[in-house]
């Protein structure tokens, strides 16, 4: 999976934070192996702290997850937990298709 980081506005983009960032990420492909890309953009507008998220899945499928929080880490926790939900949704679908009615 390719990941990149991206800070908007945002000057706390520390190598810790990038590590996190990208552990985080990371951890998405244990839920569904098959990510192509992973972006985070890490931005700062008015003293809000925002993150989001864009996975890039086969077959062109895109998911995004906007967070926003008192501070980065716990803006990228939101978001994190958001996309994590979303791409459970997508594995889950991925497994049930084709398991319909037949032979009823």
């Amino acid at each position: 999976m390719k990941i990149n980081i991206t800070a908007r506005h945002f000057e706390g983009l520390t190598e810790g934070l990038k590590k996190e960032v990208q552990s985080r990420l990371e951890h998405l492909e244990h839920f569904f192996p098959r990510i192509l890309e992973a972006r985070a953009i890490l931005s700062e507008e008015k003293k809000r702290m925002i993150a989001e998220i864009t996975i890039h899945l086969p077959a062109g499928k895109r998911l995004v997850a906007k967070e926003e929080g008192t501070d980065m880490r716990q803006a990228l926790d939101f978001a994190v937990k958001k996309i994590e939900t979303q791409v459970k949704k997508v594995k889950e679908r991925k497994e049930h298709k084709g398991r319909g009615l037949k032979g009823q």
